[in-house]
């Protein structure tokens, strides 16, 4: 049986049990024909090679009399009215050893032989007609008291025709389908959940598969509870996870020993530069582009440590400490610049659960990032509360076009004043991203609001919200 061209469901389960359920349907029907088609031939085969063992039960209920002559049948087990009601169809005989007759229902004296042959006791299964009927025959030998007795059995082949044609196929074919739809529906169920709990492991890997980011790229997929047949498919997508990890932590790995590499020649060009005789008060390019890729250096070396998610090592931190630290230290810029921080904690801001240095670094950036596009003689404003902080500035704002953007790393938007690398949201983003909170850029009534809300769980970051 082809399945090929077939149109199968998606799942491994669906197609598995459409093909049990095709196939045990095409052998259901293969069964029935051969039954039909061998029926026949196969009662008559198995009827003659019977008679003889219905005979040999017969002689175990004989019963003799005082003379050791059979007299009959014993009346508990063949009642006398079924010898005799069925005699054109059934005939019964018990004889001696020269085939006189010494018991017959209906009187007969003439002992069952096959055509033209004469009684001949050793003949187990014998046919024969009888008035153009064909019957069917059995001797078997029966040893009482010495003498050796022989009874006979004959049934008619149109009676055992009958019985099929009105009782046998009938019974046999409503038990054929009544097997056959119990014997469907078990194994159909059965097999449904012996199937579930075989791929139950198959998605429970499909899950950890899911779970798996840049940054648990150490995690692998466990064969031992799936199918066999799985193993090279998990095996292979491991060997994947490798060359990804080793390719990230190349990666990472060049981007801090670059960093690290040139901060130092950047020390030193910078100290070069500042001895070089005065140029009349004026500032120094040189310098300033110097200080613009001393900082581009800093942020990369940022970026690539906050992308460690496994370096991180979360703890209490107390809210309004953290906010003071980070206000304090962008003091100086803030006034060279002139331009006012200021922190707001509420009440409910007590302890924080986050990564200290990590969130030193968060606050920093958000901060700084407000005070660039924030004008001279205006406030930053920092507020704390128990799910969360934001940072809001007083400049000019983000274009609703660009609100989708101002996270990507390297981009800039055309509106800003500083030289900065674009580096410094996309860190923010990312520390947010591994404490599991979200963060949106909200347009405020003056500027922007950056706003970071705890809870939701790793991975849950939603995407800034676009203004109505």
């Amino acid at each position: 049986m082809r399945f090929n061209n077939l149109c199968w469901p998606g799942s491994l389960r669906s197609r598995l049990l459409a093909v049990y359920g095709l196939s045990m349907a095409f052998s259901a029907l293969l069964v029935g024909a051969l039954v039909i088609l061998m029926a026949k031939p196969f009662d008559s085969y198995a009827l003659q090679r019977g008679m003889g063992h219905a005979a040999e039960k017969l002689a175990e209920w004989v019963r003799f009399g005082d003379d050791g002559v059979p007299e009959g049948f014993s009346e508990h087990e063949i009642k006398s009215w079924m010898l005799t009601s069925l005699g054109e169809e059934m005939q019964l005989r018990i004889t001696d050893a020269a085939g006189r007759v010494v018991f017959a229902p209906n009187g007969e004296t003439q002992a069952l032989e096959q055509n033209d042959h004469g009684f001949d006791p050793e003949l187990k299964a014998f046919a024969y007609e009888r008035g153009g009927v064909v019957m069917r025959a059995g001797t078997a030998a029966l040893t009482h008291e010495g003498r050796t007795w022989y009874v006979q059995l004959a049934i008619s082949d149109r009676m055992v025709d009958w019985l099929r044609e009105s009782v046998g196929l009938p019974a046999l074919w409503r038990g054929m389908v009544a097997i056959g739809v119990v014997f469907l529906v078990v194994f159909l169920i059965s097999t449904h959940r012996t199937l579930q709990r075989m791929l139950r492991p198959l998605g429970v890997a499909a899950q950890d598969a899911q779970r798996i980011t840049p940054q648990t790229l150490d995690t692998r997929l466990q064969a031992k509870d799936l199918p066999r047949e799985f193993a090279p498919l998990v095996e292979a997508f491991n060997l994947v996870l490798d060359r990804l990890q080793a390719g990230f932590r190349n990666q990472q790995e060049f981007l801090s020993m670059a960093a690290h590499e040139l901060k130092t020649p950047l020390a030193l060009m910078r100290a070069q530069i500042e001895l070089e005789p005065d140029a009349g008060g004026r500032p120094n390019p040189l310098l300033q582009d110097v200080d613009h890729m001393a900082r581009q250096v800093q942020q990369l070396l940022h970026l690539a440590e906050v992308s460690e998610h496994r370096q991180y090592r979360i703890g209490d931190v107390e809210a309004a400490g953290a906010v003071a630290e980070a206000c304090g230290y962008m003091s100086r810029a803030s006034e060279q610049c002139g331009i006012r921080i200021c922190a707001e904690v509420d009440a409910g801001a007590q302890v924080w659960r986050a990564d200290r240095g990590a969130l030193f670094i968060l606050l920093k950036n958000l901060i700084e990032n407000a005070m660039q596009h924030s004008p001279g003689g205006s406030t930053v404003t920092v507020r704390a509360f128990g799910h969360g902080f934001s940072v809001v500035d007083q400049g000019c704002g983000v274009p609703a076009a660009d609100l989708d953007r101002i996270f990507q790393r390297f981009w800039r938007s055309s509106e800003r004043r500083d030289v900065g690398a674009g580096l410094g949201l996309p860190i923010c983003l990312e520390i947010a991203r591994a404490h599991g909170w979200t963060m949106q850029a909200l347009p405020g009534a003056v500027g922007l609001e950056l706003c970071v809300r705890f809870g939701g769980g790793e991975g849950s970051l939603t995407p800034p919200a676009r203004p109505s």
